[in-house]
This record gives structure tokens, sequence and C-alpha cells, in this order.
């Protein structure tokens, strides 16, 4: 299967995007992930855990998430997070895996600072979704082509 990868140029960069759904129970909707190789974990962005209601009440309190700019992120682990891919051919995969997702109850008690600046951190698909799924990663910048497969 091969599931198409979209690759974008912002400002001074490219960068690797994919679109998956959120099949957690109460939180179903698309996210709009970097596929980010230099990441090892996956990453469930504060605006995206608001804008789906992505419940974080009884997982595990997470790794905070670091490099972005000052400071750590407190984070949630959520052990069984469902996402959901549509290969080019249209056939479905689904994703069950452990994701960290900012947790924004311990969030509103830091700096209007890193507040601020935790809003600007995207959803990241990090290299444990390729371990996790077992998928491959191609990128073709010359041809401007990127699937995973």
């Amino acid at each position: 299967m091969k599931f198409n990868l979209e690759l974008s140029e912002v400002p001074n960069s490219e960068r690797i995007f994919l679109n998956v759904l959120s099949r957690q129970p109460h939180s179903f909707g698309q996210l709009k992930a970097i596929l980010d190789t230099g990441s090892p974990k996956t990453i469930i962005s504060y605006i995206d855990a608001l804008r789906l209601n992505i419940s974080i009440s009884g997982a595990e309190t997470g790794e905070p998430i670091a490099g972005f700019g000052k400071g750590q992120i407190p984070s949630k682990k959520i052990k069984k997070f469902i996402f959901t891919l549509r290969s080019e051919d249209s056939t479905i995969k689904y994703v069950e895996m452990p994701v960290h997702v900012v947790d924004i109850s311990l969030l509103k008690n830091m700096s209007q600072e890193v507040q601020n600046s935790t809003m600007r951190i995207p959803t990241i698909i990090g290299l444990d979704f390729l371990r996790f799924t077992g998928l491959k990663l191609v990128i073709d910048l010359k041809n401007h082509s990127s699937f995973l497969e």
C-alpha cells in the first residue's frame, strides 16, 4: 500500500505532511501532522488536542517535550491512540500506538511566554510511528514526491 505525503514549502524550508484521522473515542477529526524524522516520538499539539477535545484524563504522565524554544512542555502519554490512514487506492489502515499529548492542564500554570510558544508547535509524526507501522518513508525532492509504503 502507498500512502501519499504532502511536500510543502514554508518560509526558508520544506516540510513533509501526513494527513491522518483521529479515531480516538469522542475525538474524531483530521490531523495534518509534520512528519519529522528528527523527532523520536509522535506528539499531538496543544491546538489539535483542544480542537479535537482529546481526553488526557487517566493518561500517565509523559516525558516532557523538549527541543522547541524555551523550557520543556509537560505531556501526557496515551498508550493506545488510534489513527486512520487512507492509501492511494483508498484502502484504510488503522494504527493504534502510544502518543504524547501536550498536557493542557499543566500548561495553564506556566508562563504566558511558554504557553504562546507551545501554541505554535504542530502535531508531529515521529520515528516511533514509522517503527510501529513498519512503513518505509520515500522522499524524492527532485520530482516533488513523497510517500509511505
